[in-house]
């Protein structure tokens, strides 16, 4: 306890005591007490009087007040001027925290409840042609672009996936939206310009596209020489030198058509694949057929389990190269006499397609950048296996114009997983 009620104490102490003479000695008890009590209530009444004026600021001398009243009076000072400090303290934060946003390239809008606009910097106004009104009164920011695609994404609610959308203030500008929360109920708007990235793209996609189809028509040629001096009699270590460069050769065209294939996808990445009915079942049959000729001597047993009634609408050409780079994958980095096991069914409202191994398994740190062109786990191995490292990036761009996904797992030391998910619109039921 502190000396201020110690003294409250004694002070109360002392009236009592009077109290207790005056009775004693006067033999009426009620007088003393009316009056010691009634003269230490109105004290403390005062002291609240002079408390409240000091509160509001009438009284500026605290020291005009009792012990325990001053006191308190002090420690509220010292809680008054902490608080000062405290919210200093936080302005300043705050002022850097928007300048910070204010220095941003990409267009910054923080969104209340109801995503409702509360702040926004001046690159939003350059990109999403806000303006000073938007904050005043606070109005929906679904309101304030003009887009349907922006509107439905907000709708919906799912905003993991970045938007791409036009830019309201300058449609020649493509912008890449983010929704973050954060917070009571508040969000983060974030819009960065990515024209220049898709441009370069743009650019890589068509250059790839360009010296892939130029390299085609001489490879062939080349392909098709060697073909015929290798049948002629020849030296052996001639005959051995042409057929290493036809297997070069070989390699290369495997790789240009790869290329081909993949800048294709690209270019209409965005664009679904057709509806044709695609019999998987006799799809996978076929390449399972050619993994047996691919695996050779390595005898890979090869375990197909089928749901003889499920197809697809899609692209069968696309398909089959998705389907064909996942189990010939499989057969190339899978030791001799190794199963593999194929599965075709249903997986709750949609359909898989596993592709599953029992090799040497991948290290996890790799598993994200497997779907990524010219990847390899073991860059050497592949080389000498056939691998272009285009393969998993064929099979996600295709899986992506049929409205799927591919999830990989592995264990190293027992295997790897590969599963092809389809949504439930693009199943068939096929004929028996």
């Amino acid at each position: 306890m502190h000396d201020s009620f110690y003294a409250e104490l004694g002070r109360l102490l002392v009236i009592g005591l009077v109290i207790l003479l005056f009775g004693l000695l006067s033999g009426v008890w009620w007088l003393p007490i009316l009056i010691g009590l009634g003269g230490y209530i109105a004290w403390h009444l005062l002291q609240m009087y002079k408390m409240e004026e000091w509160l509001h600021g009438i009284a500026r001398n605290e020291q005009d007040l009792g012990s325990i009243w001053r006191y308190i009076a002090a420690y509220i000072r010292r809680i008054r001027h902490r608080g000062r400090q405290r919210k200093k303290r936080i302005s300043r934060l705050l002022h850097r925290f928007y300048d910070t946003l204010e220095a941003m390239p990409d267009a910054t809008v923080i969104l209340k409840d109801e995503l409702r606009v509360q702040w926004f910097n001046v690159a939003a106004q350059e990109l999403l042609g806000l303006d000073s009104e938007a904050r005043r009164k606070e109005r929906r920011i679904g309101s304030l672009i003009d887009d349907a695609a922006f509107r439905t994404w907000l709708e919906e609610g799912n905003h993991d996936t970045p938007l791409e959308m036009p830019s309201p203030a300058d449609a020649s500008r493509l912008l890449q939206v983010r929704l973050v929360g954060f917070g009571d109920r508040q969000s983060l708007l974030l819009a960065h310009d990515v024209t220049e990235l898709k441009r370069v793209e743009a650019v890589r996609r068509d250059f790839i596209a360009d010296v892939s189809h130029e390299l085609r028509t001489p490879l062939t040629v080349v392909v098709g020489y060697l073909e015929m001096l290798s049948e002629e009699e020849l030296p052996e270590d001639i005959r051995q030198a042409l057929l290493a460069s036809r297997r070069q050769a070989e390699r290369m065209q495997s790789i240009v058509a790869d290329l081909l294939m993949l800048s294709r996808l690209e270019m209409d990445e965005d664009q679904a694949a057709g509806a044709e009915i695609v019999h998987v079942p006799d799809l996978l049959a076929g390449l399972v057929e050619d993994a047996r000729h691919l695996s050779g001597e390595a005898a890979h047993p090869l375990n197909l389990h089928l749901d003889e009634e499920l197809g697809i609408r899609g692209n069968e050409g696309q398909l089959g190269s998705a389907f064909g780079n996942l189990i010939f994958n499989a057969v190339r980095h899978t030791p001799a006499g190794t199963p593999i096991d194929i599965f075709w069914g249903r997986e709750g409202d949609g359909a898989r397609l596993l592709v599953a191994d029992r090799g040497p398994g991948i290290a996890p740190e790799h598993l994200q950048r497997l779907t990524e062109r010219f990847y390899r786990v073991d860059k050497s191995r592949s080389r000498e296996r056939g691998g272009t490292g285009l393969g998993l990036s064929i099979v996600r761009h295709v899986l992506r114009r049929h409205g799927a996904r591919i999830e990989i797992s592995s264990t190293p030391g027992e295997g790897s997983r590969f599963v092809c998910l389809f949504p439930r619109e693009r199943l068939v039921k096929l004929s028996s």
